[in-house]
């Protein structure tokens, strides 16, 4: 335990790690600010304007006798089983014409939402990386295991520091992300129903994880390549070189296989992906290029990559010479 608090004493006192987590702090407060600003509310006037828009929309013969269709034959606008009162959603609402959209965080989940949540696993992977790149560019390693000889302890201790606070940054930067814009949401009078608000704690805790995966990921990989620049090459060409070859490779399903594609389908519970390879029978109507890559798939992908990364990276640091 000893051990564990001097290694997150050491990762805090990096200038370099401090200031990317105040970049992030500083990042998520925009993507706030701009939430809000882009979903304000309309003034008296752009209200006016929308009202006038209505009443000219409303009076379009066109849309008049639409409605009078629908009400004749409600069955061929919505179904079977729908009503005359279904037809009231045709008629033009004073909300279609404001200029901008309402705060729904329902759909903050999908853009920003996920944004923020990539956007701190990749600030944490540097995060993981440089705190491990330090001691191996000042050589302060090799002074580290004159007083803890045990090296194996040394990985582990080090990793569990990357991994608390980890966890205690993307904890503070998610949640404050989301508590911010329900704050807002409240303030502003708008009711998040509890689908929504469901959906907002488990993408959280999902991202949280995946940042906190990715920061002892690259903690484990730059104590393995022994430098912090390595570790981006090596990110660099498996994120984009890689994912650029997989996508030339003429087989069903091939994005089962990317990084980027498996990391959406876990923030996001699912990800239908469009595939262009996937093969279509002669004389089937309907034949979508797209497959779901499951929530499931996507855990055990990203698992099996961070598990491997760790084995190999403590298994390689008890063996090599610290030079």
């Amino acid at each position: 335990m000893r051990l564990l608090a001097v290694e997150l004493d050491r990762f805090f006192s990096r200038r370099a790690i401090v200031l990317m987590l105040l970049g992030g702090l500083l990042l998520t407060a925009l993507l706030v600010g701009t939430a809000l600003w882009d979903t304000r509310p309309v003034t008296d006037a752009e209200r006016a304007e929308a009202e006038s828009q209505v009443a000219t929309a409303a009076a379009d013969p066109r849309l008049q006798r639409e409605q009078q269709q629908c009400e004749q034959r409600p069955q061929d606008f919505f179904g079977p089983g729908a009503s005359a009162e279904d037809c009231a959603g045709l008629a033009p609402r004073v909300e279609d014409f404001f200029p901008r959209n309402t705060l729904e965080l329902a759909r903050v989940v999908d853009n920003r939402g996920t944004v923020q949540i990539v956007m701190v696993t990749a600030l944490l992977v540097l995060c993981g990386a440089t705190f491990a790149g330090g001691d191996w560019h000042t050589g302060s390693l090799a002074n580290q295991l004159l007083f803890r000889p045990r090296r194996g302890r040394v990985w582990v201790a080090k990793a569990g520091a990357v991994l608390v606070a980890s966890t205690a940054a993307a904890t503070v930067l998610v949640g404050g992300f989301w508590l911010a814009l329900l704050v807002a949401a409240g303030a502003r009078g708008i009711e998040v129903p509890s689908a929504a608000q469901s959906d907002i704690w488990w993408t959280s805790a999902r991202g949280v994880a995946l940042a906190v995966g990715a920061a002892v990921g690259g903690y484990a990989l730059t104590m393995l390549l022994r430098n912090t620049v390595a570790t981006l090459a090596v990110l660099f060409a498996y994120v984009v070189v890689g994912e650029a070859l997989l996508l030339t490779l003429p087989i069903d399903q091939v994005s089962r296989f990317s990084l980027a594609q498996n990391v959406l389908a876990w923030v996001g519970d699912g990800r239908r992906v469009f595939d262009a390879d996937v093969t279509c029978l002669p004389g089937l109507g309907g034949c979508e290029k797209a497959y779901v890559l499951g929530m499931g798939h996507a855990a055990t992908y990203l698992g099996v990559l961070l598990v491997l990364t760790t084995l190999l990276s403590w298994a390689w640091f008890r063996r090599r010479d610290i030079g």
